[in-house]
């Protein structure tokens, strides 16, 4: 016992030692620890979280432990990039690809099964009745060769028929002898036989039945001894060198389905080979119950390893094929809410980048997926380890970013390279989305139906805002041609500095993040004598070569709410100008020299204009020698200023339809007439009792009512139709 209490005095009178020298160096003497500390610590950090730092020990939000961070290990990177030692990268396994353009076309994947082609296919009957009295082939499986005799069978109707052929041929009367032959052929005799009656001069016992083609048995109903008749099938025959595959295409793969693909075809016990085919044909039905439609295709099967009922698993490629941006599928990492890939953007350094992907593993040999935006050709993605290089980057927030909304848009500036106007689509050559981490490259934006495009021309520079949709694509939610400004702000000039900056006192500028704030701010292409002190102006910034913002405008407040209604007015006769309109009418007169015409046109509904008679000048693409007065056309008219009427195309009216009728009542003032009338049958309309507009070269007043007339009608632009003349009864019998 007393060993033990001294054990336990030597333990107290150590730890009372080392707690002195604990006090007496981080407490009493701090300098000299600080001294021999070694690096610098600069903040604490949280392990979890790289954005919760702290100036002093402590813990994390998740009850962690703070870890020092000391100089020369701060990153000053992206927070999301992930750097890695050429030790990590071997010890997880990074391996990475490059984007690359590949050919795709979207393939049809479904299975099917293997099936004899009935094409190649023979079923043997006899054409008389007899017993079986040698049977040549004896089971299911067995090959035979065209011209091998699969049975013999006694027939008494062979037995006279050939006994009359010997007797005729005995006779030598050629005539009857030809026709005896064709009674045996009739008979099921082969020219073979007939041979070695006539060598022979004896009597045929037996009809011998042979094989019309090279094949195998996949069918036996005959017997040594059976009884046959013409209506039983003794052997069927196959060619097993090209077999037929059924498969089924879903319905919703039904559009995509043509006669020209070409079909891939694999085997679970045949690993590694890969059978070509074609399609034979497409069924014209769905099968009820399945919801899918049959398809024939045809396989060669020359080493005979096919086998009938075998299954497979089909591709069906398109002939046709385009060309996209591809990277590994592997590579793609999807979570709930968008798709990304792990970037390498440099020696050890990685970062995430926010894709959208198109057509996966189905086309080409499999396993790459269409990159549809994000991604440049020759960038390079990590196509394995990637979710642990992913998770670590996450730790960061760094993805979070990467998702621009309708509160939040990506903005970005390029050049238009062209724009497709029915499908709205804008390809653009743009600069760095720093907001959604992509870098300079060719991208197709789809452009929202409700965004003016009027002004948009293909090679002009434009300043646009995208958001992402829910398919995962960004779209245009803004675009506009640019004019250099990046953001307006509003402010007072309070001074104008020595070196010839402006003292600005402006409001916040929400798309260049600045709050209010008091700054100096330097100019260009400005006269700062010329603007007033201590007055509210707009200002315009631009941003120049060193990536700085300068103030190139400056007007009053109200000045610049003029200069908008001058643009909102612009626009609007941008847009008036676009439109054109399409009436009927009559070109009266042409003056050549002033590339003018007198029209007497129809009534213009997008305008309002009444029908009338007036002087339009030509557009320059009109061809003056091409047009014809005095007859009856449809004319397209344009608005080059937005507001001036030119005539721009003509096409002549086709003949007026005619018609049997009566005029009810004619109103002058409207320019429409009440009339009864037959059958259209050239446009399917039946007789009614309608309104009818009335051409300008029709005089109302001269209109007969209530008389049997053959009405000349014509359709307008809008298919409406249009009285254009009358044909009375005296006139028809003149």
């Amino acid at each position: 016992m007393s060993g033990r209490y001294a054990a336990l005095s030597i333990l107290a009178l150590g730890a009372g030692l080392a707690g002195g020298i604990y006090t007496e160096r981080f407490h009493l003497n701090p300098t000299d620890m600080a001294e021999n500390s070694g690096p610098e610590i600069l903040y604490w950090v949280a392990p979890m979280d790289a954005n919760f730092r702290r100036d002093e020990p402590g813990q994390s939000p998740m009850g962690m432990d703070l870890i020092p961070v000391y100089a020369g290990q701060e990153s000053s990177e992206d927070p999301s990039t992930v750097t890695l030692s050429a030790a990590e990268i071997n010890a997880i396994g990074v391996r990475t690809a490059v984007a690359q353009i590949s050919d795709i076309s979207e393939t049809i994947e479904t299975v099917g099964f293997v099936g004899y082609d009935e094409h190649l296919t023979s079923h043997v009957h006899t054409r008389v009745e007899g017993w079986i009295e040698e049977l040549t082939v004896r089971a299911v499986g067995d090959r035979v060769l065209e011209g091998d005799i699969l049975f013999e069978m006694f027939s008494t109707v062979i037995g006279s028929a050939s006994a009359e052929h010997v007797r005729i041929m005995k006779e030598g009367n050629r005539r009857l002898l030809e026709i005896s032959r064709n009674k045996l052929r009739s008979h099921g005799m082969s020219d073979r036989q007939i041979e070695e009656i006539e060598a022979t001069g004896t009597t045929a016992r037996n009809l011998q039945v042979y094989a019309p083609q090279d094949g195998v048995v996949i069918a036996l109903e005959a017997a040594d001894g059976m009884y046959l008749q013409p209506n039983t099938r003794a052997v069927s025959l196959t060619d097993l060198s090209t077999v037929w595959l059924i498969v089924d295409v879903f319905e919703r793969d039904i559009a995509r389905m043509t006669d020209d693909m070409t079909a891939f075809v694999r085997f679970e016990h045949l690993n590694g080979q890969i059978f070509k085919g074609q399609v034979d044909y497409i069924y014209p039905e769905l099968d009820a119950a399945t919801r899918t439609l049959p398809v024939r295709l045809r396989v060669n099967n020359s080493k005979r390893l096919l086998k009938p009922n075998m299954f497979g698993n089909v591709s069906l490629v398109p002939n046709k094929t385009r060309q996209a941006l591809t990277v590994p599928t592997e590579a793609i990492i999807r979570t709930g809410g968008a798709e990304r890939v792990i970037l390498k953007t440099g020696e050890g350094t990685f970062a995430p980048r926010l894709v959208t992907t198109g057509l996966r593993d189905n086309f080409g040999g499999g396993g790459r997926t269409e990159i549809v935006q994000g991604l440049a050709p020759g960038e390079e993605v990590v196509a394995s380890a990637q979710f642990l290089i992913d998770s670590e980057s996450a730790l960061s927030a760094g993805v979070m970013r990467m998702a621009p909304t309708g509160a939040e848009p990506a903005r970005g500036a390029g050049e238009l390279l062209a724009f497709d106007p029915q499908t709205r689509v804008a390809t653009i050559r743009h600069g760095d989305l720093a907001s959604v981490g992509w870098p300079a490259m060719d991208t197709d934006f789809a452009v929202k139906a409700d965004i003016p495009v009027g002004r948009l021309t293909a090679g002009q520079q434009v300043k646009f805002e995208v958001i992402r949709g829910a398919d995962g694509l960004l779209y245009i939610n803004e675009i506009a041609p640019d004019d250099g400004i990046a953001a307006t702000g509003v402010g007072v000039v309070e001074a104008v500095t020595a070196d010839g900056k402006l003292t600005m006192s402006h409001d916040p500028i929400p798309e260049l993040g600045w709050p209010a704030m008091v700054m100096d701010m330097p100019v260009s292409n400005l006269d700062v004598v010329e603007v007033p002190l201590g007055t509210q102006m707009e200002f315009d910034l631009a941003e120049n070569a060193d990536g700085m913002f300068v103030i190139v405008g400056v007007r009053p407040v109200d000045e610049s709410a003029e200069i908008q209604e001058n643009m909102d007015e612009r626009d609007l006769i941008l847009e008036m100008a676009a439109e054109s309109f399409v009436v009927a009418g009559t070109i009266d007169a042409i003056d050549s020299d002033a590339r003018r015409a007198t029209i007497t046109h129809g009534m213009i509904k997008e305008t309002g204009m009444p029908s009338m008679t007036m002087d339009f000048d030509l557009l320059d693409t009109v061809d003056i020698a091409e047009l014809p007065i005095g007859t009856e056309m449809t004319l397209t008219f344009e608005r080059p200023d937005g507001m001036t009427m030119v005539l721009a195309a003509v096409d002549t009216a086709a003949p007026p339809i005619e018609v049997s009728g009566t005029i009810n009542e004619v109103d002058p003032s409207s320019g429409t007439a009440n009339i009864t009338h037959g059958p259209m049958t050239d446009i399917g309309m039946p007789g009614m009792t309608m309104d009818f507009e009335l051409s300008p070269s029709v005089e109302a007043s001269s209109l007969p009512l209530g008389e049997e007339l053959t009405l000349l009608m014509t359709r307008n632009p809008d298919f409406s139709m249009r009285l254009v003349g009358v044909i009375t009864t005296e006139q028809v019998s003149q």
